[in-house]
């Protein structure tokens, strides 16, 4: 605390210092203004604005605006590249309007970076830049979904669910913990966007390498993604309403046996196992029921959007407020979320300005198709076809087997699990003009976010899930987060040589909070009125927590970008964090970056070269950390329980335990990168080409090591140990050209990644999913997660084969009556004897497959005629693989439904094909490349047709412009995979990716919009 207050005291100094400087520098006079294109009146960032005959020089802020102290009767000289340089007298009388004539090249694109704007020319990172139009057409819950193959570098994996946000890789994986990447919302940082509508965002910009990343130090490590927030502009009010209507549909179903084909599996089965046919008349049997049709819907979609904003020289305003509803394509799963929006800024003088951006979101998820156990969604296609939906008495029919359950009743039951998150999010802020380039940024930030959980289960009896009594369950969760940044930009051109230096100071603490109560009893209502926990006795609770924490970090940085004659770039910075999550003496973290940038076309053996518009060359360095571990790891998990005692410093407790370890000397993961880039412009700015070759190496990772020896009742420790590397090669290629009034688009962007452990201290580390054995393996020289299990060489076909196999593991091994596989008979699937000791045991699985693409792609096509325009993205993953737990996961029971490929099983008369034979305790139940299925697929990723009307006819309704459209997103796949969705995310974390288990659906959209201004 003495250390936090001091470090206050040593800021508020320099804040001070610098206002007594900016006091005693009042020599000349301030004249500020802004600078437009004089086209289309949009704002010019970076444009150098000197005083001629001096040194004395600006540059305009993401605004367009400038204020520079200059003496009476000066000349301002404003230049930027593509536009004609503009020579101005000083006006003291008021605030500058400067406007620029393009000079015959496109206008300079201005990307947001890690506290503040550049030209994305001035640039030395890797920062990819995705605008407004591509955001808001994708549609959805989640704005994030919109980099789904525009971003090169970035893998999005959607989560199916209503309102559910989408996984976000940048760069491949690198730690075996949380890999999701940091959003910072207009200056705040923040964990997700889930609470901001689309049709709110400017821009999103990916931020991937060292260099533009290490600003932010340890959370940094995974990818930052900047969210700038629409912003009013000058001019009068324009009011902005769009709405749009749809359904969500199943894009693809999993083809199971109808009610006569599984009647036919099922003897099968029973005639392989020796038994009789259950079904004699097969001809009798009808389809039965289509569970897929009974538990599928067409959810229907609606978005509504109002917005205003305005503004003048003094203030600009942004005002708006949003709602999404969707049904999911599983029944009783929705979602919907209310949006309210305010960005305001205030000009209170040429030196001091205010602002702020506030957003509140107020969101419900109801039913429990997202969480859902695994029985539930994977018993859609295991329940059996003859059975109905509903018993004769009206009840609901039970699963066949006891793991499985009927998945319309599983839904159904828990259509009143509901969670209400609602989400504050704001941020004020004040910008000080203390010298001529030099400002001073405070801003406070707050987000605070509160889940209220309201459950009710009737009682229910579903087989193997059943409850005689009725469950409540209520509580809350509450993570409140403040952060407070103070930073002194200084932005300077002095003749050739510009200089843009940033150091600052930031300090965040988060809490958590909750409490969670579950309570059983007799009682059943439908009236919800009555479904608090207060309605059952005190004895009935069966659970009650509460999970306090609280984590701070403490933030010092530092950021020089320089730049000579527009052609040498210069970028280093340097960040120190300190995380409460660390013991005293490890808490710091220092984080590093340089960037060189060489814009070749700048040079003078390039002037002639007049088909090169832009040719930079950049290559950069940096490091950045992660902290991403649960509060207080570094300290012993005490346990207060009647069967244990402990003895503490001499001290006796009863009822205390110590159920984990510590290790008070864990510290950052350290992600190390470096890049080389190319960008470069031809054809008169038609043609841009991009691209980036990586390699980054996260070292020191946070793992928990198995305690030497074994431990029971006492977790492991954290502990500091191996390195991950990414490395690859990504690129992002345009096209866009007019001709007449026909003006069209092409964007190409493509990545492939490599991910592989270099150093995991020998650990092995096993995952899965729930209820299925271990097919994922973490160790040194594989991927994290990479697939694990028997490679298989075919099927067995006769019993001298078997033979002759038992023979030669005998030998091998020198023990007599040694069997190759114990049990294996015709029909099984063979494994291969990896090690060559003669049979197969554990030590014969092996890498069957990696779950992470070689290469993701994604092309995009715009077009436009007078008042039509049509888009079309296209994008796609290939090779890589799926590990499909359902194919094989109930075979042994002989009652699940399965794929209609097991009609094609083997049999001694049907020996030519692929499935083994069908039947109890084979080898097919184990983990093998039998379950690995490719998951390339190339899929439709948006569509869309519209048309804007004419200002004739938009001015007879006395509005300003009016667009009609209708687009379709995720509309069909063209894949080789059998299951609902190739693209395939895992509930349990970054080890079991890949995994189809419980997925919920990804769905298809269609809609129907308008999108109004006045």
């Amino acid at each position: 605390m003495r250390d936090f207050t001091f470090r206050i005291r040593w800021l508020l100094t320099i804040i001070f210092l610098c206002f007594f400087t900016a006091l005693a520098s009042a020599q000349d006079k301030l004249v500020s203004g802004k600078v437009v294109d004089a086209g289309n009146g949009t704002p010019l960032v970076g444009v150098s604005v000197m005083v001629t005959g001096t040194a004395n020089g600006v540059a305009t802020d993401a605004d367009g605006k400038f204020t520079i102290s200059v003496p009476q009767k000066a000349i301002l000289r404003f230049q930027s590249m593509g536009y004609a340089a503009v020579n101005m007298a000083a006006d003291f009388s008021g605030p500058m309007v400067v406007k620029m004539a393009s000079a015959g090249k496109t206008l300079d694109e201005v990307v947001v970076v890690g506290y503040g704007v550049q030209r994305k020319s001035d640039l030395t990172g890797s920062v990819t830049s995705i605008k407004a139009a591509d955001i808001t057409k994708i549609g959805g819950s989640n704005a994030a979904e919109a980099l789904q193959g525009k971003a090169p570098g970035v893998q999005i994996l959607n989560q199916g669910g209503p309102g559910t946000a989408p996984s976000v890789f940048i760069r491949g994986l690198g730690t075996n913990g949380d890999a999701s990447p940091l959003y910072v919302v207009d200056g705040m940082m923040v964990a997700n966007i889930t609470f901001l509508a689309p049709g709110d965002i400017e821009s999103m910009e990916i931020l991937k390498d060292a260099s533009s990343t290490a600003i932010y130090g340890s959370r940094g490590a995974n990818g930052v993604i900047l969210v700038t927030t629409k912003k009013g502009k000058t001019g009068k009010p324009v009011i902005n309403f769009t709405t749009s209507h749809g359904f969500q549909f199943l894009t693809r179903k999993y083809d199971v046996a109808n009610g006569k084909e599984y009647a036919q599996l099922v003897n099968l089965f029973k005639t392989n196992s020796g038994a009789s046919p259950v079904y004699n008349n097969l001809d009798t049997i009808g389809a039965g029921t289509d569970w897929i049709k009974e538990v599928t819907q067409k959810g229907m979609v609606s978005d509504y959007g109002l917005s205003v904003g305005g503004g003048n020289e003094n203030v600009n305003y942004n005002i708006s407020a949003s709602y999404h509803k969707e049904e999911g394509v599983l029944k009783y799963t929705d979602y919907n979320r209310l949006t309210l929006r305010a960005d305001n800024g205030y000009k209170l003088s040429n030196r001091l300005s205010i602002g702020h951006n506030l957003s509140l979101a107020s969101s419900n998820y109801n039913g429990d198709g997202v969480s859902n156990t695994g029985r539930g969604i994977n018993s859609i296609s295991r329940i059996s076809p003859l059975l109905p939906v509903y018993n004769r008495d009206g009840s609901f029919s039970k699963g066949q087997d006891i793991d499985i359950v009927n998945p319309f009743a599983e839904l159904y039951y828990h259509k009143d699990n509901k969670v209400h998150p609602l989400q504050f999010v704001g941020n004020g802020y004040l910008n000080y003009n203390l010298l001529d380039g030099l400002v001073f940024r405070s801003s406070y930030g707050v987000d605070y976010t509160q889940n209220k959980i309201n459950k009710y289960t009737p009682s229910y009896n579903l087989g193997a899930n059943q409850s005689n009594q009725t469950t409540i369950e209520n509580g809350y969760t509450t993570v409140s987060s403040w952060l407070w940044e103070n930073t002194l930009t200084y932005n300077k051109q002095i003749g050739k040589h510009h200089i843009n230096l940033l150091g600052g100071y930031t300090a965040q603490n988060t809490n958590y909070g909750g409490v969670d109560v579950t309570a059983s009893g007799p009682l059943t209502t439908t009236d919800p009125n009555y479904r608090y926990i207060q309605v059952y006795p005190t004895t009935s609770i069966n659970s009650l927590g509460a999970l306090p924490s609280s984590e701070s970090i403490l933030s010092y940085l530092f950021r020089a970008n320089y730049s000579f004659m527009d052609r040498y770039l210069l970028t280093a910075s340097f960040r120190s964090d300190g995380s409460s999550k660390f013991a005293d003496g490890n808490r710091w973290g220092y984080f590093p970056s340089v960037a060189l940038g060489w814009r070749v076309s700048q040079e003078k053996f390039m002037e002639n070269v007049t088909w090169i518009s832009n040719l930079k060359l950049r290559g950069s360095w940096g490091q950045t950390g992660s902290n991403k571990i649960a509060n207080y790891q570094t300290y012993s998990t005490l346990n207060q329980e009647t069967t244990y005692d402990g003895v503490f410093n001499g001290v006796f407790y009863p009822m205390a335990t110590i159920i984990a370890a510590a290790n008070r000397d864990i510290t950052w993961e350290v992600s190390q990168q470096s890049d080389l880039g190319l960008e470069f412009t031809t054809l008169n700015d038609r043609l841009r080409i991009e691209a980036d070759y990586y390699r980054r190496d996260t070292k020191n990772l946070l793992l928990v090591l198995p305690i030497p020896g074994g431990s029971t009742g006492t977790s492991a420790a954290y502990s500091n140990a191996g390195t991950v590397r990414n490395s690859g090669f990504e690129f992002q290629a345009s096209w866009n050209d007019r001709v007449g009034q026909f003006k069209y688009g092409v964007t190409v962007t493509g990545s492939a990644n490599k991910n592989k452990i270099l150093d995991f201290k020998g650990l092995t580390s096993y995952a899965s999913d729930f209820m299925v054995p271990s097919t994922h393996i973490s160790k040194q020289g594989f991927p994290i997660g990479d697939f694990y299990g028997y490679k298989s060489a075919g099927i067995v076909q006769s019993q001298a084969q078997i033979d002759q196999l038992n023979a030669d593991a005998a030998t091998k091994s020198g023990v007599a009556g040694k069997q190759y596989w114990s049990g294996l008979k015709p029909g099984d699937l063979l494994f291969k004897d990896i090690n060559g000791d003669g049979f197969i045991d554990g030590n014969d699985k092996t890498d069957i497959g990696s779950p992470y693409a070689k290469f993701v792609g994604g092309i995009s096509i715009t077009a436009a005629y007078k008042g039509f325009d049509i888009a079309i993205d296209m994008m796609g993953s290939f090779g890589g693989k799926i590990y499909n737990d359902s194919r094989n996961q109930f075979v042994s029971s002989g009652l699940s439904n399965l794929n209609v490929e097991w009609l094609d099983s083997w049999t001694p008369t049907h020996t030519n094909t692929s499935i083994p034979r069908y039947a109890v305790n084979t080898s097919t139940t184990q983990s093998s490349d039998f379950n690995i299925f490719d998951g390339t697929y190339i899929k439709a990723r948006y569509m869309e047709l519209g048309y804007t009307f004419g200002k004739a006819v938009v001015s007879k309704l006395g509005i300003s412009s009016l667009r009609i459209y209708v687009n379709a997103t995720n509309p069909f796949y063209i894949t080789k995979y059998k299951g609902f969705s190739p693209e395939v995310s895992n509930a349990y974390g970054v080890s079991t990716i890949g995994d189809d288990f419980r997925t919920y659906p990804v769905s298809g959209t269609a809609r129907l919009g308008i999108n109004l201004n006045f």
